[in-house]
Parts: structure tokens; sequence; C-alpha cells
């Protein structure tokens, strides 16, 4: 979709595996702390579980994100859009062969510009005349 050339890529590949090894490890530390000192949370899945009423999940799940994690929510569907929006500019490129049409020009078209009335005369049908 984006048309890249993959051998002008990979030539500099080698390069840049220091600095990703660097930042895997720095992404990994970060991982195993925030995972590692938070038995509690795997310790309280049971009474999370005991603590369920008659309301369904699906209405926990809407007060919880509509709620106390409203933010990361708003802020993870603004990321999404301009992720969305970003890979659209990426693949969105003129091509010769597209149909693309401008929408000043069809805006400033007037109805003489389309439209052509042409004056015929009236033809009988065959079965008409014969009768």
């Amino acid at each position: 979709m984006l048309d890249i050339n993959l051998n002008k890529m990979r030539e500099g590949y080698w390069n840049y595996l220091l600095p990703a090894l660097f930042v895997a490890g720095v992404l990994l530390a970060e991982m195993i702390v925030l995972l590692g000192g938070r038995e509690e949370i795997f310790s309280a899945a049971p009474s999370i579980a005991s603590s369920m009423t008659d309301e369904g999940n699906t209405l926990q799940l809407g007060r919880l994100l509509y709620t106390e994690y409203l933010y990361a929510f708003e802020l993870a569907a603004v990321i999404l859009l301009v992720a969305i929006v970003a890979a659209i500019a990426l693949t969105l490129r003129q091509r010769k062969d597209s149909k693309a049409i401008d929408p000043s020009k069809q805006f400033i078209v007037k109805r003489s510009d389309r439209l052509k009335i042409v004056s015929m005369p009236v033809e009988k049908d065959p079965v008409e005349k014969s009768q």
C-alpha cells in the first residue's frame, strides 16, 4: 500500500540494532517493575468475582470506563483516531490513473455546461403506421 522500496530500507538495518536492543531492554525492565510489584492485583481477582451482583459485566465495565478510567479511555480514542488518519494519509497519493474530482470545479459548474436540450421530431411506432 505504501509503495516502499524495501531493499533501500534494509541497507542500514544493522546500524539500529544496538539502540533497538537498548530500548527493548528498558521496556522489559519497566514491565517487570510494574508487574512484579503488583501481586495484590492477582490476589484480588477472586474477591472481584465474588462481589459481582445481578448487574451485568457490560454495565460494570461501562461504569468503570466512563467514571474511573474516563481520561485514559478518551486518550486511547484520540490516539486511535490519529492512527487512522495517519494510515489514510500515508496510503493516499495522487495517481495518474486515478479519477479524482476537484470539488471546486464541481461547485462552479453551470447547468448549461452539464445539460444540452435538443429538440427532435417525434417518431411514430412502426406498428401504428401499418394500421
